[in-house]
């Protein structure tokens, strides 16, 4: 959600200028999200809430199984017991969800108002949403039993992880645009509860061997959401929003993001060391460091992110697997978060050798010391002052590189002048088929 929070309203502001969430609306959000909570209690909580303030009388709320890449409804609000058990056993697959949400629906970014009169097919499903069927309407703007209103939610990269559906507003009348809009960015928020519930879940179910992990986890979230709630709480009790309590705002979001950062980079650990399957899929280094450079830049809208990519026209394949992202996700997150100021410039390149792509990545940030660049890639190293942070992220690289046989350096960005930003390189193996002789271990044992 983009917007700005205006010191002499309790609102945010959207880039149409209309009114958007009321400061104390997205604070209860904010609170929902930084819960350590399973995720059927979250999304009760949420849809809950959404009931509440915008007097809806039926919503569900669908997740995407991981396992089967079904939709599933986690959260059934306003039904009878026996419609709440049939919805419940419903599963979606993503082709039929995209086919029901044609764009002559589509009223808002990534929300949906499916009319009845617009239906070409209803299924035996959508059945159980229904108590009675409704065959025509008074007005235009009066609620068919078969009308839906969907927003859908997607992770940092634009992937389908579910929607909230509103079934029936408690009036049975269209919701005014200032509410869909509402809806729509607390479904953004939604969106992050529900991705920060599954990372924290799978480094709970990932560490649950590693006893050091565990205390490391409890420890550092527990440094960082006191402040956090105190900072929330401290905002809440403000009847107005100055300037200093748009800074605590600001604080309680960054620190929301280091809890974020701290269980992706356990998780990523333990998924590396638990792992016994070899890398064998083909990644073009280009497609991945466009997705990273793009994360980057939405993970940290507070900062002006400027970013130079100069890379070969050809295919940059390598062998690895999904963490490949992690590794280059964790580099540009440091460069853009030592970077000082309210911009983060850097520079990206791909140098094509015999047997190697090597990455660089150039920033012009506070640098690394020479004697703390043999130990910036080692567990727990300690951070810069003024600097939060758990100092996992570049052991995760550390880790990746050497999953993936390859090699990765730090240096100057100026030679001899560490305080003009740093260089980290990464060389990974070519990938160019069976047999081919340029494949090799750049870091054999």
């Amino acid at each position: 959600m983009q917007g700005i929070i205006k010191g002499d309203e309790s609102a945010i502001e959207s880039h149409d200028g209309s009114t958007g969430v009321p400061i104390s609306e997205m604070l209860e959000i904010l609170e929902l999200i930084c819960r350590v909570e399973p995720m059927d209690v979250l999304l009760e909580r949420i849809a809950s809430t959404i009931s509440k303030r915008f007097a809806v009388k039926a919503l569900t709320i669908c997740v995407q199984d991981e396992e089967t890449g079904f939709f599933r409804p986690q959260a059934v609000l306003g039904f009878e017991e026996d419609q709440k058990r049939a919805i419940r056993n419903h599963a979606y697959p993503l082709d039929r969800k995209r086919d029901e949400l044609d764009d002559k629906f589509r009223i808002d970014d990534n929300c949906y108002y499916v009319r009845a009169e617009g239906l070409t097919q209803v299924y035996n499903d959508d059945v159980d949403y229904i108590s009675e069927l409704s065959r025509t309407r008074d007005s235009s703007d009066e609620w068919h039993d078969l009308d839906y209103i969907d927003f859908i939610m997607t992770d940092r990269l634009g992937n389908w992880i579910g929607w909230i559906e509103i079934d029936e507003p408690e009036n049975r009348r269209m919701p005014s645009r200032e509410t869909i809009a509402k809806i729509r960015a607390l479904s953004d928020l939604t969106a992050i509860a529900i991705e920060n519930s599954k990372m924290y879940q799978d480094a709970i179910d990932a560490v649950g061997e590693s006893q050091g992990y565990l205390d490391l986890i409890v420890h550092d979230i527990g440094n960082l959401v006191d402040p956090l709630i105190f900072y929330l709480e401290s905002t809440e009790r403000a009847q107005r929003i100055p300037g200093d309590h748009t800074t605590q705002l600001v604080k309680a979001i960054s620190l929301a993001r280091d809890v974020r950062n701290l269980v992706e980079n356990v998780r990523g650990i333990s998924n590396i060391k638990a792992s016994d399957i070899l890398p064998g899929r083909r990644y073009d280094l280009r497609e991945v460091l466009v997705r990273c450079i793009s994360s980057a830049k939405r993970d940290h809208p507070s900062k002006d992110v400027v970013v130079g990519f100069d890379c070969p026209h050809t295919e940059c394949f390598v062998k690895a697997d999904d963490l490949i992202f992690d590794l280059f996700s964790n580099i540009l997150g440091n460069s853009v978060k030592y970077s000082g100021g309210t911009t983060a410039e850097f520079d990206v390149s791909i140098a094509d050798g015999y047997s190697a792509w090597t990455v660089r990545v150039e920033d012009r940030g506070i640098g690394i010391p020479d004697d703390k660049k043999e130990s910036v890639f080692s567990k727990f190293t300690r951070r810069p002052d003024g600097y939060s942070g758990s100092g996992l992220g570049l052991s995760v690289v550390s880790l990746l590189v050497d999953r993936y046989k390859g090699l990765v350096a730090v240096k100057d960005r100026v030679p001899g002048d560490h305080v003009k930003g740093a260089c980290f390189e990464v060389a990974l193996p070519k990938d160019q088929g069976e047999g081919d002789p340029t494949q090799k271990d750049l870091n054999p044992q």
